[in-house]
């Protein structure tokens, strides 16, 4: 009679193999499609060494993942504009100002990469963040920089979080 695998063993390999293809599509992107003889043990160790170190892997809220990608590259286009266009018309008004954000998310994903991603908003660079206090330094101040960063955190706590 023909033993079943056991269920543990089915999710260790397929673990596997979805461990495999993201960390070979990383590779490919950060290698430029190249050094596969490398790459390839490298892929295989790694995906190996994730599955028996299990860690504990949420999965992105997938579905928020267009209106985030909407958002943020309109945004990001918007304040290279901006910028541009201060730069050269340097009579336009700034009034620069250090200002801060009070976050609404406990999870320290969601703080990180808002952190790191609000400086590619118009007209805004973090600076750091204590607990759930955001400080940022904005070239114009008077600007609705408040709003926006909100709206940065909505779509982050949507993807990372998986909730609205």
């Amino acid at each position: 009679m023909k033993q079943e695998p056991s269920p543990n063993t089915l999710f260790s390999w397929t673990a596997f193999f979805g461990w495999c293809l993201t960390f070979a599509l990383l590779w490919a992107l950060l290698a430029g499609g190249q050094g596969w003889g490398f790459g390839g043990i490298a892929v295989v160790a790694a995906s190996a060494m994730t599955v028996w170190l299990k860690p504990a892997v949420r999965l992105p809220g997938w579905r928020y993942l267009p209106a985030f990608l909407w958002f943020f590259l309109r945004s990001a286009v918007h304040g290279g504009w901006d910028v541009a266009i201060r730069a050269w018309q340097p009579s336009l008004p700034i009034h620069p100002d250090w200002v801060e954000y009070e976050m609404r998310s406990e999870d320290a994903r969601v703080r990180l990469m808002l952190s790191a991603m609000v400086g590619l908003l118009p007209g805004t660079l973090a600076s750091h963040y204590d607990g759930s206090r955001l400080v940022i330094h904005a070239l114009d101040s008077r600007q609705e920089w408040a709003a926006t960063v909100e709206t940065l955190e909505t779509h982050l706590i949507q993807l990372l979080e998986g909730r609205s």
